[in-house]
Parts: structure tokens; sequence; C-alpha cells
């Protein structure tokens, strides 16, 4: 059989290029870039570890631990200190510790009394039609009230999305939230209840599951996969053109020697959305591309800086602190690394 065309090396097209050759199947994995990895990299410097893109992992899965196992990584991974575990939270200007248990949560100076007392209506109120279209503040607000919203979810959705609630939509953004209300009527009552799924499929949710990278960063990770890959793993190639054919695809790559065609019994995607428009193809089933173009990718700038504990008044004996944006700063959040 002819290899399956992967278009993108990130994680996701790594992974997939991984899983596949495993299974007999063989790849070819297309990066435009000079660099696999996307946009985890990592960078030793002068004694410091920065990390250009995320700066760790959750283990939610046991499916994250297999594939560490079999890329032979597993001596090289760290989990976090257990004593840094503390996340923060900024209000009045000040960081402020999250609490990690319900009664820490009704001791926090985090929420005010009221926003406390709302939670106790949260499993009385109707759940949202399945077909209804909600957006992350939209969703908060009706459940949980007006504080969490500005406490609570906008850092979180800053510190995943760098986005804002009011323009992502629950259900695709926060599918689990949304299936806990569709499911059980209540955020609170589908947290409890749903442990016991969870139990089931061996999962760990994100609150409770073991950060992790690697003992020179997250980049050991993608390092390794494009090293398991080998020689299909194709740099500096873009994907110009996709056609289908009767048998199969045919993929146009354009690298710095000219254009080359090669034959593909299929093809996946696993590129930013926005770089498909820039792919002219031909298939039966055609995709508008301009509606891709529409998935906004908010720009965000990532600074690393070095102190000495000394001069530090803060413990930094935590994640990170993320910073509300009712609270005025123009960061979303810090990361104690």
């Amino acid at each position: 059989m002819n290899s399956v065309a992967i278009i993108g090396a990130g994680i996701t097209g790594l992974t997939a290029a991984f899983r596949l050759k495993q299974r007999g199947v063989p790849v070819t994995v297309y990066e435009a870039s000079g660099r696999a990895g996307g946009v985890i990299q990592s960078i030793r410097q002068n004694g410091y570890l920065a990390e250009c893109g995320p700066n760790s992992c959750l283990e939610t899965s046991p499916k994250i631990a297999e594939l560490i196992r079999d890329l032979g990584l597993e001596k090289r991974k760290l989990y976090t200190d257990p004593a840094s575990e503390s996340r923060y939270l900024v209000r009045g200007g000040k960081p402020i510790e999250m609490p990690g248990s319900a009664v820490g949560f009704f001791k926090t100076p985090m929420f005010s009394v009221g926003a406390k007392s709302r939670l106790f209506a949260e499993p009385f109120i109707s759940k949202s039609p399945a077909d209804v279209e909600e957006t992350v503040a939209q969703f908060v607000k009706r459940r949980l009230g007006q504080e969490f919203l500005d406490y609570a979810i906008n850092p979180l959705v800053a510190g995943v999305y760098a986005g804002d609630p009011a323009r992502l939509s629950v259900k695709h953004a926060f599918p689990k939230l949304h299936a806990l209300e569709q499911k059980y009527g209540s955020l609170i009552l589908g947290q409890f209840l749903g442990a016991r799924e969870r139990k089931r499929r061996k999962e760990v949710s994100k609150q409770d599951a073991k950060k992790f990278s690697f003992d020179e960063g997250l980049q050991v990770f993608t390092d390794e996969l494009a090293a398991k890959i080998g020689s299909d793993l194709h740099l500096r190639c873009a994907v110009t053109h996709v056609r289908q054919t009767s048998e199969g695809w045919v993929v146009t790559s354009k690298t710095e020697q000219g254009e080359t065609e090669r034959e593909h019994s299929a093809v996946l995607f696993a590129a930013p959305a926005y770089r498909f428009k820039d792919i002219n193809l031909a298939a039966e089933t055609m995709v508008d591309a301009q509606l891709l173009t529409q998935v906004a990718y908010p720009p965000v700038t990532s600074i690393v800086m070095g102190f000495r504990h000394e001069d530090i008044e803060h413990s930094c004996s935590g994640f990170g602190a993320l910073i509300p944006e009712v609270e005025g700063f123009n960061i979303l959040g810090v990361i104690f690394s």
C-alpha cells in the first residue's frame, strides 16, 4: 500500500505517524518549517531551561503513559515536586492560593460569601437544551454566577485558550462541562457521580492528574517521536496541492529543490486550521477553506525571566498564578518553573 500522508509535524502529526508505523502502515510526514515539534520547543541557555510553548503535560489517561513507554522515555520523565502543586489566582492585586478541597473553598478569601452561597442553588438550575449553542460566559453565569465567571472561568479560559469566554462555545471548548450538565443536570453532582465513570475508564480528572515533563524539557517528547519516524519526516517541505484519484491521493509538495508529487492511500491534516487555505484541494467532497480561516488563533508572547530566590518575596512554591481580566494586568498569568 502507499503511505499515509500526514501534513504537519506537531505533537498530533508526530504521534499519529508513530502509531501508524507501529502498526506497519507506511507514513510520509510533511512539515513546512525547518523543525519538528510545532509549538513545543525547549531551550537550554545560561543554566536555565526555557519553554517556548507548553511547559508540562497532564497524565490524565493511561494512553499517555503507554506512549512514553513505547518511546523509551520513562527514565527521562520528571514529575513535579509535590510541594509545588499549589496554584494561585490574583485578586486585589495579590496572589491567593487556590483551595484544594471543599473545606478550603469555603475558607478561601478568593470568593465572596454571596458567590459561595450561590453554589448551593447550582444543582437545582435546569439544564440547557442539548441543541442550544451557549458561550462559556453564558453557561457559567447561568449556572454559577458572575463572580465565578470573572475570577474562576475567565482566568482559566485565558490560561488554556488565551481567549474570551464570551466568544467560545462551551460545547466545543469545554465539552466535558457541557456533557456533565446534559447527563446529570448539575456540574456539582456530575463531578461526584462522574468520578465513578472515570475510574472505570482508568482516567484521572485534570485536577488530580500528575504533571510531568522531561529532563531537558518537553521537546524531548517531540524529538524522540521525530527520531522514531526517521527519514519519513520531511522538513522544509510545504504541501501545495492535494488531489483525490480513483486509487487514493496525490500530494504535491514544494522544497528548495523544487516540486515533488507522491501518491498516498490517505491524507491526515494535522497543521493549524488557517494553513488549510494554502493547500489547493481537489476532492469528491470539497471543504470550504474560508470557514477554517475564521478559527481564531490569539497571538501570545511568552517571556522567560530568571531571578535569585532572595530577590523574590513570594515563595514561588507552586505551579504559578492566573490573572483575571478584571484585575487590570496586561498579562494572562505566571508560571514558576
